[in-house]
């Protein structure tokens, strides 16, 4: 399976979650719709060997808050490390490879500072 092969099934169970008013296909110029989320690959290396080869991603899944009233931002984002744990523990078409970590807070896109939580999904794949 290919890198983007691997981002767009991430993307797909990213966007079972309840909550989300859109999940992009590629990361706008700017949000319009909140919370939303954009699913872009980070990091990886790539292991050969004589049967084959597999492939180390990590994954950056970025769930993002409007930030005008920011309690309510931070409040809201508690609910995404759980719903992000359950959705991609029932994943049977992924190979999570180690720990899915997290941070919240201010993230600069583009022009403006959003409040988001960003996952790293390590995933590995045979090819």
């Amino acid at each position: 399976m290919s890198l983007d092969a691997t981002i767009d099934k991430i993307r797909v169970h990213v966007a079972g979650l309840t909550g989300l008013a859109r999940v992009y296909s590629d990361p706008p110029d700017s949000m319009q719709e909140f919370p939303c989320a954009i699913v872009i690959a980070n990091r990886g290396a790539y292991e050969l060997s004589a049967a084959g080869g597999r492939a180390f991603h990590v994954i950056v899944v970025e769930i993002h808050s409007a930030r005008q009233v920011l309690p309510q931002a931070v409040d809201e984002a508690k609910v995404w490390p759980d719903r992000m744990y359950t959705k991609l523990a029932a994943a049977t078409d992924l190979d999570i490879n180690g720990q899915i970590t997290y941070r919240a807070g201010g993230i600069q896109y583009g022009n403006d500072v959003h409040y988001a939580v960003r996952f790293e999904v390590p995933c590995k794949v045979n090819l």
